[in-house]
C-alpha cells in the first residue's frame, strides 16, 4: 500500500527537462545518427569555445570545482563541442520541478550524507572509549536519559551485571560510568535524529511532486536500510553482553556483527552520496570528445580501485572487533618477523581471516598497501590522458588522501591506538571512500543522446573549419 501511494504521488510529474522553456518535436531530428568515431574528426582550432553542458544542467555540487581551472592550451589539437539544446531535452533528471527544487533536494541529501559520516565517526569514538556496552537495554524509539541520582544508580546496577564491568571495569564509580553512558546515548540518539531529519523533508518533497519515481523508490530503500541499522546495532551490542567462552577473554562484540554494522553504515553513506551527486550533476562533464574518451579509460580503472578501498575499510572492522590494533605494535615487521607463526593456527582455516588477531592485522596491512599502490597506479596510468581539469584534481587528491591514510594507520598502530588517532584513521577511511565515489561518479558514461549531440556538434564544427 505504501509503495502504491508513493508511486502515485511521484508520477504526478513526468521526467522532463526543467530547464527548457519550450520542447520541440523536431529537436530529435537534429541529432546526428552517425557513429561516434574520433578518427574521422580533425579540428585545428585551438581556441574553440566549449559550452559546459553540465553547468546548464544545474551542476550545483560540482560547479565549484570548475572555478580556478583553465581549458587546455593550444599545445595540442582539441576536439571541442558545444552541446545542442536537443541533448539537454533528453537528460533524465531525478528532480523535475526546476533548478530551485533541484538545489533544495541536493542540499538535503548532501546534509544527510554528512550526518551519516558524523554517525560513523561518533561510533568509532564510542568503540574506542569502550562505551558501547554501557547501555544494557534498547528501545526502537529511545527514551529520556537518567536525570536523578536514583535513576543513575539503577542504570549503573544494570551495567554491574554485565561481563564488561566484572572483567574490565570492576570498581568503576558512578561518574566514570556517566561518561561512557553519555557516549553511547549520544550515538543512539544521533541516529534517531538522522531518521527524523531524513523523513520529514522526504515527505515534503514527495507531496510537492519534486521527485521522480526512480528517486523516490531509491530513497525509500535507503530509509528502510537506515531504520534497520538500529536493529543491527543492538544485535551487535547483545553479543558483547554475553559471557565470554573463557575467563581469560575480555568481553567484546562479535567482529562479524561489528563488520555488518559498519558495512551497513558505509552502504547508506555511499547510497546517499551517489544519489546527491546524481541530483545535482545529472550528466558528467563532457565538454570535449577527448575528455569523454579519457573519462572512459579512467572509469575502467576507478571501479576496481574503489572495490579495493571498500574491502580495506571493511577489514578495519575485523581489526577493531578482535582488538588487533593492540597486538604487534611494530612496523613494518610484526614483532620480530614479517609473517607471524600462528597466522593459520585456527581450524577451519577460514576462521583465521576473521577471528585470528595476527591474521586479521596482517590482512589489513596487505590490503592497505594494495590500496595505496592501486591508487598510485591509477594516477600513473592516467597522468597523460586528456581529461577534465576537475577530474585530474580529484585523482591527485585521492593519491594524497591515500598516503595520509596509510600514515595515520601506521601512527595509530605504533601509538597503541589512542582515541584521537584511531578516530582520525576511521574518518580517513571514509574520506578516501568519498573521493573514490566522487571520482567514479564524475567519470561515469554520459547518456547516449549527449554522446550523439557531442559527436554531431564536433562533426559540424570540423566541416565548417574545413570549408573555411
Amino acid at each position: 500500500m505504501f509503495r502504491s501511494k508513493l508511486t502515485c504521488l511521484l508520477r504526478r510529474n513526468k521526467t522532463v527537462n526543467p530547464f527548457s522553456n519550450v520542447g520541440t518535436s523536431s529537436s530529435a531530428s537534429r541529432v546526428s545518427n552517425e557513429p561516434f568515431r574520433l578518427s574521422h574528426i580533425l579540428l585545428f582550432s585551438s581556441k574553440t569555445s566549449c559550452t559546459s553542458f553540465t553547468r546548464n544542467a544545474a551542476f550545483y555540487g560540482f560547479r565549484s570545482l570548475h572555478k580556478g581551472f583553465s581549458f587546455p592550451s593550444s599545445r595540442r589539437m582539441c576536439a571541442a563541442a558545444s552541446i545542442s539544446p536537443s541533448a539537454k531535452e533528453g537528460v533524465k533528471f531525478l528532480v523535475t520541478a526546476g533548478p530551485h527544487a533541484q538545489k533544495m533536494v541536493g542540499i538535503w541529501l548532501f546534509g544527510s550524507a554528512a550526518w551519516v559520516f558524523s554517525m560513523v565517526i561518533l561510533g568509532g569514538v564510542t568503540r574506542l572509549t569502550r562505551s558501547g556496552l554501557s547501555m544494557t537495554d534498547w528501545k526502537f524509539t529511545g527514551g529520556l536519559p537518567p536525570i536523578s541520582d536514583e535513576e543513575w544508580l539503577v542504570e549503573f546496577e544494570k551495567y554491574k551485571q554485565s561481563p564488561e564491568y566484572k572483567r574490565v571495569n570492576k570498581g568503576m564509580n558512578v561518574e566514570d560510568f556517566k561518561f561512557i553512558y553519555w557516549m553511547e546515548y549520544a550515538h543512539r540518539m544521533w541516529g534517531r535524529g538522522l531518521g527524523i531529519m531524513f523523513a520529514l523533508p522526504f515527505s515534503y518533497f514527495v507531496r510537492k511532486g519534486y521527485m521522480t519515481v526512480q528517486l523516490g523508490v531509491r530513497l525509500s530503500a535507503l530509509f528502510a536500510l537506515g531504520a534497520g541499522q538500529g536493529l543491527i546495532g543492538w544485535w551487535m551490542v547483545k553479543s558483547g553482553l554475553e559471557e565470554p567462552t573463557s575467563e581469560y577473554v575480555h568481553p567484546r562484540v562479535s567482529p562479524y556483527r561489528l563488520a555488518a554494522h559498519l558495512t551497513s553504515a558505509f552502504g547508506i553513506y555511499c547510497g546517499l552520496l551517489w544519489t546527491a551527486l546524481s541530483v545535482v550533476m545529472p550528466e558528467p562533464p563532457s565538454d570535449t570528445v577527448a575528455w569523454v574518451r579519457g573519462a572512459a579509460k579512467i572509469r575502467r580503472l576507478a571501479i576496481p580501485v574503489s572495490f579495493v578501498v571498500g574491502i580495506t575499510a571493511i577489514s578495519g572492522a575485523f581489526v577493531a572487533g578482535n582488538d588487533a590494533g593492540h597486538a604487534f605494535n611494530t612496523f613494518p615487521k610484526m614483532g620480530d618477523t614479517w609473517i607471524p607463526e600462528d597466522i593459520l593456527s585456527m581450524e577451519p582455516i577460514m576462521r583465521n581471516f576473521f577471528e585470528n588477531t595476527a591474521t586479521v592485522q596482517f590482512d589489513h596491512r596487505i590490503l592497505a598497501t594494495a590500496t595505496l599502490l592501486s591508487i598510485g597506479g591509477l594516477w600513473w596510468a592516467t597522468r597523460k590522458l586528456d581529461m577534465h581539469p576537475a577530474i585530474r584534481s580529484l585523482v591527485g587528491s585521492t593519491v594524497g588522501m591515500a598516503a595520509l591514510q596509510v600514515t595515520l594507520g601506521i601512527s595509530t598502530l605504533l601509538s597503541y591506538v589512542p582515541v584521537s588517532l584511531g578516530t582520525a584513521h576511521q574518518a580517513g577511511a571514509l574520506t578516501l571512500l568519498t573521493l573514490m565515489i566522487l571520482l567514479s561518479h564524475t567519470v561515469r558514461k554520459p547518456s547516449p543522446i549527449l554522446l550523439k549531440s557531442l559527436s554531431s556538434s564536433v562533426a559540424r564544427t570540423a566541416s565548417n573549419v574545413i570549408k573555411s
